[in-house]
């Protein structure tokens, strides 16, 4: 049953991992890819980024970048080649695709982990429904098909969090070191995953508690204990080694990453980003009757004393602390987590599902029965929704049919200014100007001043602005001045094409 769940999930990664490539990606991509290709190119270590870290993620795709040029040149991956970058600029959608591929791994990847963990706090019929609520996530299954640090985030916080629950089980120093290891792995990919090293001491002081009265064994945990809080440290060095060797970059990029302003992102403070954590990108990502029972399962698991489940439980809510400390809020975050709601959810639908049973009958089959009926009611929705955004992942966006619209309608040589997030122009007779956003760089009087024969916006721009007029009144009334007042030459809106944001070409009133 986890090897059909894994093939289903693979199969929904591969599908739509090609996306937009060669002619669009995702705008994190593009740092990420540049990163790996000087790092390929140059032979050297040092990513000169550290602003997640994603180190985990940043020397497979570095190494991958090589080999595959190395194949494509006819020469050794040993070898230098300065020549790489052009390689890549030549066919970038080869090589994005093949660095998407190493993320599609640790995604995937990650559903065994989450089934060890599940397994370990529950038992194995719990671990597969837990497995498969937490394979239908659009949300990870869409940052898992780009070039993002997200999906080794996940691999590793959840290889990280199993070690550290098999300390329960194995108090020793071996077991000790390779939990300490994966959890520095694990911060060297994501800073937030230091919110598990909390999860190992708490282990540990359960251990304490075990050993009373043993003052040699209580000895030997402290020794143990103080070595894996160690190899936590070593892990991080040998994951990020750069870190120590490069602090003016590592504070510029934490200087960046702590900003206080980003567009859609800002100003909650940190009572209002866990409010919305809660309250607004959990429900997004995850079904309510899913969180009602993740709930549940929460207090079933204190009133049951079920320590391993538990542990589970803190990492969730020490990691909801900590993003919540940020000055930005992300719903993408909440991928690193949501696994272990799922977790939760799949604890109290197993539990009742077995309470029903034992009304009824104490056969084996007919647990069994409720659990299948249970998880299927719970998770057809969905499924459903998975695997048809899975479906839709493979389809050009309207971004695509955007381009290729303007490529064989607008006139060779037209001059467009364009958002973000809207179609890529490049390697053809058109020329664009790109901007983050239109309304944040100029007028519309500057815009036709400019000789711009088309205006190109994107909702995925404009409506982050309209979602706080009072504050952004200037940006919200130059794109519903532009929108209401200029004649719209075309628009390419996501329930006609299947994916991507709405986007609509006009000339400028």
């Amino acid at each position: 049953m986890l090897a059909a769940i894994v093939a289903l999930s693979l199969w929904a990664h591969i599908w739509g991992v090609r996306g937009d490539l060669p002619w669009a990606f995702a705008s994190d991509e593009g740092q990420s890819a540049v990163l790996a290709i000087r790092m390929a190119a140059e032979g050297d270590p040092n990513p000169r980024w550290f602003g997640h870290p994603g180190s985990t993620f940043f020397y497979p795709l570095a190494a991958l970048f090589r080999i595959a040029n190395a194949v494509e040149a006819g020469q050794s991956p040993l070898r230098h080649d300065p020549g790489l970058a052009a390689r890549v600029g030549g066919d970038p959608g080869r090589y994005f695709l093949l660095g998407r591929l190493i993320a599609v791994f640790f995604a995937v990847a990650s559903l065994p982990l989450l089934y060890l963990i599940a397994r370990r706090a529950y038992d194995t019929t719990t671990a597969l429904v837990a497995t498969w609520l937490a394979s239908l996530s659009p949300l990870a299954l869409e940052h898992a098909q780009m070039l993002r640090t997200d999906s080794a985030g996940l691999f590793f916080g959840l290889l990280a969090l199993w070690l550290s629950l098999r300390v329960l089980d194995h108090p020793g120093r071996k077991a000790h070191v390779v939990a300490g290891l994966a959890l520095g792995a694990a911060i060297g990919t994501r800073y937030f995953l230091v919110t598990l090293v909390p999860i190992l001491v708490l282990a540990d002081a359960l251990l304490w508690r075990r050993c009373a009265g043993d003052a040699g064994a209580r000895q030997r945990l402290i020794r143990a204990s103080i070595l894996g809080l160690g190899c936590v440290a070593l892990g991080f060095v040998l994951s990020t080694p750069y870190f120590l060797l490069d602090l003016p970059t590592v504070w510029q990029n934490l200087v960046h990453e702590t900003r206080s302003e980003h567009i859609g992102a800002d100003g909650l403070g940190f009572a209002g980003n866990l409010y919305w954590y809660l309250t607004e990108a959990l429900p997004a990502a995850l079904p309510d009757a899913a969180l009602a029972l993740a709930a549940l399962g929460l207090v079933h698991v204190a009133w049951r004393r079920n320590v391993q489940a538990l542990l589970a439980a803190a990492s969730i809510i020490t990691f909801l602390l900590a993003i919540s400390t940020a000055s930005l809020h992300w719903q993408r975050w909440l991928i690193q987590v949501l696994p272990l709601v799922a977790l939760l959810a799949a604890g109290a639908l197993v539990a009742i599902a077995r309470a029903l049973a034992q009304r009824v009958s104490t056969r084996r089959g007919v647990e069994i029965a409720l659990v299948v009926a249970a998880t299927a009611l719970l998770s057809a929705g969905p499924a459903l929704g998975y695997f048809r955004f899975a479906l839709a992942q493979g389809k050009p966006s309207t971004r695509v049919a955007a381009r290729e619209w303007m490529i064989a309608n607008l006139a060779p040589g037209s001059t467009i200014a364009a958002d973000f997030y809207t179609a890529p122009l490049h390697g053809s007779e058109l020329r664009a100007d790109y901007h983050f956003s239109l309304a944040a760089n100029g007028t519309l009087a500057e815009y036709r001043k400019a000789g711009y024969r088309y205006l190109m916006v994107s909702d995925a721009i404009y409506a982050r602005y309209q979602r706080e007029p009072q504050r952004y009144a200037k940006e919200v009334a130059f794109y519903e001045t532009l929108l209401k007042s200029g004649k719209t030459v075309a628009r390419f809106t996501p329930r006609e094409i299947g994916r991507g944001p709405l986007i609509t070409i006009l000339e400028p009133p």
